[in-house]
């Protein structure tokens, strides 16, 4: 059956059988899928403008948004139809919002590439004046396949490994060649990739699939080097940063290699608050990490009105004279909210009585917390949130007791992640997302995955994969799954 885009010269093939949502990821149309179209997000919403689809959707998911509206995941094309994509803003609040430069196009240029669950960041680089040039972020197109590492893990054991590859592919070539057009640049010298076990899997082709089940075999941990050919890229070389463990990536160690802990004060704790929550501590001369699974919460997925941070989101959420005082990104109007705005809400409720210790809404509130439209925070979002918030405290709780130390020993928290700009420290301490002794030494420091990689281009790959390498040596994995303390601390946290 064939497939079309109202209002658009597009269409795709759906094989006999096959969901709107599986035909659109391999004819390559995005939208987002959190769940891994298991049916109970709602959120790869379509309209059926023309044509007739079976098994719409799950009871009590159908038609929330008004006649002709199914779940892509659940409906599966009768005939040929036409349909109406969601609105889509896919690109994300640059962190180098204006970049200054000499006139003139660089005569070698380098691309550093930060391969997020949620988001692909990438930087431009002039290789000889030492200067970064532009800076350019946006979602992830292999969010159609779920929202965190787990879910591209089964698509990939259910031989999708080729049309996740294929997504990230097409979606780096056309970064590449923005970013290029952009600042009249007519090739890319050198392109270095970092990012999770999982990502840099997907990047090369590799099948991350071992890595989800015991024992958590990755195919490779090594830096891995490329002539841009072979992956179909327009770049003359692509060098891909090691990794520590299946669920310790390249964008941890590019995150320490970039912060130079080895050189650091002790007892120092990097955290990347976001689906895997990994995070690395500095102590004795060893790095202990671990990664915890708090799911994509605090990317805005799993979450009724969540959205990740890019124009429309609510970042920030305040009481301000008996009104909620809202900052969306962009500016523009509110279209849901991102992980630091779920934060500031789920503080404001604790302090206001409207949830209690355990979560539960007061009943006043049972159809849910409402923020302005149709943005709202329900019972189940919450819950959502303790799970994340748990798993990224029992995580730093265990860290720590490996270490031999206590929380106050902790001498600098770095926190990294888009997240972090926008974070607010007092609420997320107030949520027990984070433990108050952290409350002075916390240190907001942006995608330290993507500073790594940058850093890899003006230092050069073998000084800074050499770094990488003195980093990994001092590396232990701590694996939280196997330590019974872990579930204990998980249980007692999931309380505000």
């Amino acid at each position: 059956m064939k497939i079309r885009l109202l209002h658009q010269d597009l269409s795709c093939e759906a094989e006999h059988g096959e969901t709107v949502l599986a035909a659109l990821a391999r004819g390559g149309f995005v939208i987002d899928a959190p769940c891994g179209g298991r049916g109970f997000c709602g959120k790869c919403k379509v309209r059926i403008a023309e044509g007739a689809v079976r098994g719409t959707a799950r009871a009590g998911q159908a038609d929330s948004g008004g006649a002709g509206f199914v779940l892509a995941c659940q409906a599966i094309p009768k005939t040929d139809i036409t349909v109406e994509l969601p609105r889509h803003d896919g690109f994300v609040r640059n962190e180098v919002d204006a970049v200054t430069r000499n006139a003139g196009a660089p005569v070698r240029a380098g691309i550093a590439l930060d391969l997020g669950t949620t988001t692909l960041s990438a930087q431009l680089f002039d290789l000889d004046r030492g200067e970064a040039l532009d800076t350019h972020s946006e979602l992830n197109d292999q969010r159609i396949f779920g929202a965190d590492v787990m879910s591209r893990i089964n698509a990939a054991k259910n031989g999708k490994t080729g049309e996740l590859f294929a997504l990230i592919n097409r979606q780096t070539e056309k970064t590449i060649k923005r970013l290029c057009e952009k600042q009249g640049i007519s090739k890319i010298e050198r392109l270095t990739v970092a990012g999770n076990t999982t990502m840099l899997h997907l990047f090369t082709n590799t099948d991350p699939s071992p890595m989800g089940e015991v024992p958590f075999t990755p195919a490779f941990l090594e830096a891995r080097q490329f002539g841009g050919e072979e992956l179909s890229l327009p770049a003359g070389r692509v060098t891909v940063l090691p990794s520590i463990a299946a669920f310790i990536g390249g964008d941890i160690v590019s995150g320490l290699a970039s912060l130079d802990i080895l050189a650091g004060a002790d007892n120092s704790l990097l955290i990347d608050i976001g689906t895997n929550g990994e995070m690395a501590l500095f102590h004795g001369g060893r790095i202990y990490c671990c990664s915890t699974a708090a799911g994509p919460a605090l990317e805005g997925a799993e979450i009724s009105c969540g959205m990740g941070g890019v124009t429309g989101a609510i970042s920030r959420i305040t009481r301000k004279n008996g009104e909620l005082a809202l900052t969306v990104i962009g500016g523009a109007e509110p279209r849901g909210i991102c992980g630091s705005g779920l934060i500031d809400v789920m503080a404001l409720m604790l302090r206001e009585g409207i949830i209690d210790e355990t979560g539960a809404l007061d009943d006043a509130y049972e159809g849910g917390f409402a923020i302005t439209g149709n943005i709202s925070i329900v019972n189940r979002d919450v819950r959502q949130y303790q799970l994340a918030k748990s798993a990224i405290l029992s995580g730093i709780k265990i860290l720590c007791k490996n270490a031999g130390l206590s929380l106050a020993d902790i001498s600098t928290v770095y926190i990294a992640g888009g997240l972090g700009f926008f974070i607010d420290k007092e609420n997320a301490i107030a949520t027990g997302l984070l433990p108050g002794e952290f409350l002075d030494k916390i240190a907001v420091c942006g995608n330290l995955s993507l500073r790594g990689a940058l850093r890899c281009l003006g230092e050069g790959d073998t000084a800074f994969l050499e770094a990488c390498d003195r980093i990994i040596a001092k590396s232990v994995n701590i694996d939280l799954a196997a330590d019974s303390a872990f579930m204990d601390e998980f249980a007692e946290n999931m309380l505000f």
